[in-house]
Order: C-alpha cells, then sequence, then structure tokens
C-alpha cells in the first residue's frame, strides 16, 4: 500500500467515524432540536473529508475541483442551515420569544 493509497483510507476513515458517531448522537438525542446538533458534523467535517479523498484520489484535475467546489458549499451552508432551521423549530415550538406554539 503506497502512501497516496494510506492518505485516501486514512481520509474516509475519518470521514465514517464522525458519520457513525453522529448517527450514534441521533439515536441518543431526545428532541428535534438537539439531534440537528449532531447533522453539522457531517456536513462541515466528513463531506469535507470525503471530497478531499476524493481530489488526492483521482488527482488534481477539473473532476477534483468540482467535487471540492461543492464540498465547499456544503461545509459553508450546512452548519447556517441547521441553526435556522433549530430556530425556526424552536420558535415553532413556543421555546423561543416571538411566536409562540399553535
Amino acid at each position: 500500500m503506497s502512501a497516496h493509497e494510506l492518505a485516501v483510507w486514512v481520509l474516509l476513515g475519518l470521514a465514517a467515524v464522525v458519520v457513525v458517531l453522529s448517527g450514534l448522537g441521533l439515536l441518543v438525542a431526545q428532541d428535534s432540536i438537539p439531534r440537528l446538533h449532531y447533522v453539522t458534523p457531517v456536513t462541515s467535517i466528513a463531506a469535507p473529508l470525503t471530497g478531499i479523498a476524493y481530489a488526492v484520489d483521482q488527482g488534481w484535475g477539473i473532476s477534483a475541483g468540482l467535487v471540492l467546489a461543492i464540498v465547499g458549499l456544503v461545509a459553508v451552508t450546512g452548519p447556517p442551515l441547521g441553526a435556522a432551521i433549530a430556530r425556526a423549530a424552536a420558535l415553532n415550538k413556543g421555546k423561543l420569544p416571538g411566536r409562540k406554539s399553535s
């Protein structure tokens, strides 16, 4: 196994560990709002690790650049979207001031 292949496997292994731990957190969380916190590491850590592993495996080219651009967008927009969804859910449940639950 070359260093190139080892780097790809390490990156994919780390991404898999993040996904599994996030999944276990989802199983333990009691409410929808805490569950959203466990989705964020998948978008901000596991997706970039997977994209980098792809780029390392395939070499630097147009396809790797596109994958890295998409992964970058997911990593940048995932956490704010999760926070916005959590805020909307909290407002809907009446846990934040501003709007009462129906």
